[in-house]
């Protein structure tokens, strides 16, 4: 190229392989995930670390690659202890050993069913919320624990800083008997709320 020295086009000749390059190389030579799943690999990352486990899983899609790796204590303790590490293929920079056949008691990963991780998952968000709405704002801990234990033969919840049980009686601070109030409609289920509540401050007072 025209007004380029001799010395310029020695440094660019001579420009060390960037780390994606690398690791471009190292995708390219790893084998079908069903070759590789299960055997023993060392590599060296792009931060100079060594890594070494049995390949768990490769995912193409996300470009990852997963290792098991035993933990220090594992063999000390006479258990299997193992952790995961999952590294991403362009951030690898070297493969330094790795074992030519998988071990035949390897076990691949099985079908994940996500409908059922869902339901799980929707599962734990309900119970989550159903303990926030248990939980008073700004109240005492005499009041929580009041709430607490009525919650648990009878339905109860917040409003503000009001207990609310059946959706009929009211206990308003400071939670004792004299704090109940119901529509007259309502009279059994406050006689009925009066009279728990009566035996669970009783048997808090007996705890303290």
């Amino acid at each position: 190229m025209e007004g380029t020295t001799s010395s310029q086009r020695r440094k660019s000749l001579t420009k060390p392989t960037s780390t994606h390059s690398a690791a471009s190389s190292t995708t390219s030579t790893l084998p079908s995930a069903q070759k590789i799943l299960g055997r023993r690999i060392k590599l060296k990352t792009a931060s100079n670390e060594e890594i070494e486990g049995r390949i768990y899983a490769l995912d193409r899609l996300t470009n990852c690659i997963a290792l098991e790796c035993s933990t220090d204590n594992a063999a000390q303790q006479g258990r299997k202890q193992l952790s995961f590490r999952i590294i991403k293929i362009s951030h690898v920079k070297e493969v330094l050993s790795n074992q030519e056949d998988a071990p035949t008691d390897f076990l691949p990963i099985n079908y994940v069913d996500t409908n059922r991780l869902d339901a799980r998952e929707s599962s734990g968000v309900k119970n989550m919320r159903q303990r926030v709405a248990k939980m008073g704002v700004g109240v005492t801990k005499e009041a929580q624990d009041i709430f607490d234990a009525l919650s648990k033969t009878l339905p109860c919840r917040w409003s503000n800083d009001t207990i609310v049980v059946l959706d009929e009686v009211l206990i308003q601070p400071p939670y004792d008997v004299d704090s109940c109030k119901a529509n007259s409609s309502s009279a059994s289920s406050l006689a009925r709320v009066k009279k728990v509540l009566e035996g669970e401050r009783r048997r808090l007072e007996r705890k303290q």
